[in-house]
């Protein structure tokens, strides 16, 4: 597991690793650090999908936190973000990047183990993957890739967030019990993932990606609603994790 720690103070980022090395090993885990003095540094070497976590502070020479990761935002929506201050003048800022944390410096050990304890959770979250046999290849895709779910037949169309599809042999109610509460079932047979629901319409669902599926016209409310407490219920997770710090 790569983490990124992101500080123009050496004794700071020092700090910080003490702290979740200390975490790492309660824990079990296999952290590997990875130090940049500033935000330039870090892009310079930035990569979709190489860190875990990223700890950014905000205040540093030349590109700020903030700043580092707007650019960030550009090419990864997915990195996980925690913005290190010593000021609390920047948490609607972090918020507009879709921070997963907002810690005070200087950090306790209790407030970066409650931080890291919701990543590890939120980490195995999107770790869980859903297997099948395409093409006659074995494919296993994160649940957090997956954009949508189809029936065919006898046969599951399956979607990822690349525009890849998959054609396996499987019944819908075999997949649909494999899945966990991010995924929606519109109707008999199509099922999403909430994360990638762009918006619902009258009578639509829409992607994030542009692909659109029927509602059936009795339970478009209320699958609206479900998505809608989807939504709300991972901000009162991010919330809580947090003690209320974004």
């Amino acid at each position: 597991m790569n983490i990124a720690l992101v500080d123009d103070s050496e004794s700071d980022r020092m700090q910080l690793e003490s702290i979740l090395k200390e975490y790492n090993s309660i824990h079990q885990l296999d952290m590997v650090f990875h130090h940049f003095c500033s935000g330039e540094d870090l892009l310079a070497h930035y990569q979709p999908f190489r860190f875990a976590v990223i700890f950014l502070d905000i205040y540093m020479e030349n590109m700020s936190g903030i700043e580092t990761a707007k650019r960030i935002r550009k090419v990864d929506d997915d990195a996980v973000l925690v913005f290190l201050t010593s000021s609390e003048a920047h948490r609607s800022d972090a918020f507009s990047v879709f921070a997963s944390a907002y810690l005070e410096k200087p950090c306790s050990n209790e407030e970066v183990f409650r931080t890291a304890d919701h990543l590890l959770r939120l980490y195995t979250k999107n770790d869980r993957r859903f297997s099948f046999s395409f093409d006659r290849k074995d494919y296993s895709l994160f649940f957090s890739d997956i954009i949508s779910l189809e029936t065919d037949r006898n046969y599951l169309l399956i979607e990822d967030c690349d525009g890849n599809k998959f054609r396996t042999r499987m019944t819908f109610s075999a997949a649909e019990s494999q899945l966990d509460s991010r995924f929606l079932t519109l109707m008999k047979g199509i099922a999403v993932n909430m994360d990638h629901i762009q918006q619902f319409t009258e009578n639509q669902c829409i992607m994030q990606r542009g692909r659109c599926f029927p509602l059936p016209v009795r339970q478009q409310r209320e699958l609206k609603q479900k998505w809608l407490n989807y939504k709300f219920s991972q901000i009162r997770e991010n919330a809580a994790m947090q003690g209320g710090c974004l």
